[in-house]
């Protein structure tokens, strides 16, 4: 397990009010375990990983060190809602939900990468 995952999770467990025998039980092991994942004597699987973003409203990529953002980002969470948008215009046409999916995806790819690189957004 990657450098830091106990200490993450330890610091969302907390930030989020869980003990570790609450969250052991919202995720379906016991607090030993969650002791154990904390201090870097376990190594959760792929779907203990998943249940703990899930509980503690993060992300698996923040667990593992791959993002240094705890908070699920909105746009990416609600690309749906933003590619569904109504009333967009361009040039006194009416875009449709098809006309706006290329940009939807551009602008996915465009967040994706500044996440990834989130001191090169701060420069700008």
């Amino acid at each position: 397990m990657p450098d830091g995952f106990g200490i993450r999770l330890k610091q969302l467990r907390i930030l989020r009010g869980f003990t570790m025998e609450e969250l052991g039980k919202e995720i379906g092991v016991a607090k030993t375990t969650i002791s154990g994942y904390e201090h870097g004597n376990r190594e959760p699987q792929l779907k203990i990983i998943y249940k703990l973003a899930t509980t503690l409203n993060t992300t698996a990529d923040y667990l593992l060190g791959l993002s240094a953002l705890a908070e699920p980002h909105p746009l990416l969470e609600n690309k749906e809602l933003s590619a569904s948008a109504r009333n967009l215009h361009w040039d006194g046409h009416i875009l449709t939900e098809e006309d706006l999916l290329p940009i939807h995806e551009l602008l996915e790819k465009i967040v994706k990468e500044r996440l990834q690189q989130p001191h090169k957004a701060k420069e700008r």
